[in-house]
């Protein structure tokens, strides 16, 4: 449950951060009645470096995964969180096309 509760605050503070970041240096790139197009972020693992997050992350990257499973916990989390990182930046994608 804490693992759950931390990758949950990471996630919270990594969207904070990507909004508040690129709201800001947007406003002056345009000029007023512009649609400005979103700053796409790119999937970055969060993790520090041998954690079992950090290797789920690692491993869902690398695999294109689609089903993250397996006996660790803390495995299961960090390839979820590259997929939600991943389906955050293909929509972003697509909405600049749009």
């Amino acid at each position: 449950m804490k693992h759950f509760i931390l990758a949950m605050t990471l996630s919270g503070l990594l969207l904070i951060v990507g909004c508040t970041s690129s709201t800001s240096s947007r406003s002056s790139d345009t000029s007023e009645g512009d649609k400005a197009a979103p700053k796409c972020t790119e999937p970055e693992n969060p993790y520090s470096e041998g954690t079992g997050h950090y290797a789920g992350y690692e491993w869902a990257e690398n695999k294109g995964s689609g089903a993250c499973g397996g006996s660790s916990q803390s495995f299961i989390e960090g390839c979820e969180e590259y997929e939600r990182q991943e389906t955050e930046y293909q929509e972003c994608e697509a909405q600049k096309k749009n």
